[in-house]
């Protein structure tokens, strides 16, 4: 490992995101972007696309531009796949959208998805959001939930409470005198049962985590889900198999079962609470991992070696976009901003 890999909490200092995030996208690449966006929103017409093949017909340059454009929305997962000259698919979305003036039509590439194709890859994103890019049905129905970089406190019954980070949601299951039972669907939250007399039960993937006098940080990605323990005692159950937590050790697990227990900086783990994010020679795509939890739209990076470098910083939730800037003066990436908030790092 380098020295350059092992680097200093890093400084930030206030900066401009969209001087970096635009300053390797010329006016070309974004009215690209924009035709993309448009056609993504599914609401163009037979003379919108004929102006789009128009404009991406006018030169070489606007044709790379579009297919650049493409092959961005391609990355975030989503059908963007108009043709680039004019194919037997812009023309059939063309007579279709003159014969059905009320119908939403798309042109047709080799891989576009549409009719019961779409319909059905629109529920399937309803329930799996491509990139998390929006919530699933499970999260809006949830009985208390948080938005992007919202914060909630919320108090079940004597000291029972909990606090839900950024994008949680949480399910009441069941709760009596005894036992209240919850599940978190996603997302991370800070648990406290301190004086409860009743156990606490969170169902979170495919195990269960049972306390009664103990606080504790529960985050769920998925399948994999992390428990730090930082006061009391609490025990994590999966598959029949059951380990116990004491404070200041953490445990996970995921498709392989419950992993090892190892110790833990429970500040690090709380720092949220603060509205802090804290990394320590954590890799780069780890670091836009976490920070696209925070942020509306996302940050892709599609530099692979980037991605394996370590960065150590500390930083505010709201203030995210600041790590852009880090990563692009640090490591040599350069950024492109598209529609929706979507930032490109390669």
């Amino acid at each position: 490992m380098t020295k350059r890999d092992e680097l200093d909490p890093v400084t930030l200092q206030p900066a401009n995101i969209d001087d970096a995030a635009h300053a390797d996208v010329n006016p070309l690449q974004r009215e690209a972007y924009e035709w993309i966006a448009r056609f993504m929103a599914g609401s163009m017409t037979s003379a919108d696309l004929d102006a789009m093949k128009s404009w991406y017909g006018q030169s070489r340059a606007h044709a790379a531009a579009y297919a650049e454009a493409r092959r961005m929305w391609n990355a975030l997962g989503l059908v963007a796949h108009a043709p680039m000259d004019e194919t037997e698919g812009v023309r059939r979305a063309s007579r279709d959208a003159e014969r059905f003036p009320g119908r939403i039509v798309a042109p047709m590439g080799r891989r576009a998805v549409i009719g019961g194709a779409l319909a059905a890859t629109a529920i399937y994103a309803l329930v799996k959001p491509p990139m998390d890019l929006w919530p699933s049905i499970s999260e809006l129905r949830a009985d208390y939930r948080t938005g992007v970089g919202e914060q909630r406190q919320v108090t079940l019954a004597d000291h029972l409470s909990l606090h839900l980070n950024t994008r949680t949601s949480i399910a009441i299951r069941s709760q009596t005198a005894e036992m209240t039972q919850v599940e978190l669907i996603a997302g991370e939250a800070a648990f406290s049962t301190g004086g409860s007399t009743g156990e606490l039960t969170v169902i979170a993937g495919a195990g269960r985590i049972h306390a009664t006098d103990s606080e504790f940080n529960l985050r769920c990605d998925g399948s994999d889900v992390s428990i730090a323990c930082l006061s009391g005692s609490l025990a994590i159950a999966r598959d029949g198999h059951t380990v116990q937590l004491v404070a200041r050790q953490q445990a996970g697990y995921g498709d392989r079962g419950i992993g090892s227990i190892s110790a833990v900086n429970a500040d690090h783990v709380t720092a949220w609470l603060q509205g802090r994010l804290v990394f320590e020679g954590t890799p780069v795509s780890q670091v836009i991992a976490e920070i696209n939890r925070y942020r509306m739209g996302r940050i892709l990076l599609m530099n692979e070696k980037i991605g394996r470098r370590l960065l150590t910083a500390q930083l505010l939730s709201t203030e995210t976009d600041k790590i852009v800037i880090q990563i692009v003066h640090i490591f040599g990436a350069k950024a492109r901003a598209l529609p929706g908030g979507v930032i490109v790092l390669t």
